[in-house]
């Protein structure tokens, strides 16, 4: 099968030549329709051409057209396309460091870095791929049950609950410095552009 190039070909060469002198001479006949006085076109016999009207009406209803096109349709379809405006889609791309938002029962958050937050559409993940398996329901992100020492690693024996029990409530202890993230967009505006009481 051959391959499709852009390249010029003769045979291209030869239908672009006659579509060049195609278009010439419909043009320069709808010229003469257009300027040619109608009793001069009656003399010579050609009077079943249409109305001069639609020498004028034709190109300004294909002008009507494309200007409805250009200003209308083509920028609805466009924003038909586009995330809403408040989607965070709108101020981010790929690079954007997105975290983890699932809950353990201990009420602290799994922080971890979402890869490819928006792999499956604009709409951004809220949960890694480690705990969207066990959220099953809205519940599960919200519970209420506290559990002091709650293990979730994948490898147990890097666990370090498993070798110090303690060592959650010594992490606790410190003061901990928050993981690398972009900042949510509500809680900004919300800090920013609150009422001022006065």
């Amino acid at each position: 099968m051959p391959e499709h190039i852009p390249s010029p070909t003769a045979s291209r060469a030869i239908y672009g030549f006659c579509l060049f002198l195609l278009f010439k001479t419909l043009f320069i006949l709808y010229l003469l329709w257009a300027f040619i006085p109608t009793h001069i076109l009656d003399g010579i016999g050609l009077s079943y051409l249409p109305d001069k009207y639609f020498a004028l009406f034709v190109p300004i209803l294909v002008l009507v057209g494309v200007t409805f096109f250009a200003f209308l349709v083509y920028p609805s379809l466009s924003l038909s396309m586009m995330p809403e405006v408040d989607a965070v889609s709108t101020i981010t791309d790929n690079f954007a460091i997105v975290r983890c938002q699932y809950q353990f029962p201990d009420r602290q958050r799994c922080n971890n870095k979402i890869d490819q937050p928006y792999e499956d559409s604009w709409m951004v993940k809220p949960i890694c791929s480690k705990h969207s398996i066990r959220v099953t329901t809205a519940s599960d992100l919200r519970s209420s049950t506290r559990i002091s020492n709650y293990c979730d690693c994948l490898e147990e024996e890097r666990c370090l609950l498993k070798k110090d029990p303690r060592h959650l409530a010594k992490l606790r202890a410190k003061p901990m410095v928050p993981a690398v993230s972009d900042l949510n967009l509500a809680e900004v505006s919300r800090v920013l552009y609150r009422k001022r009481r006065r």
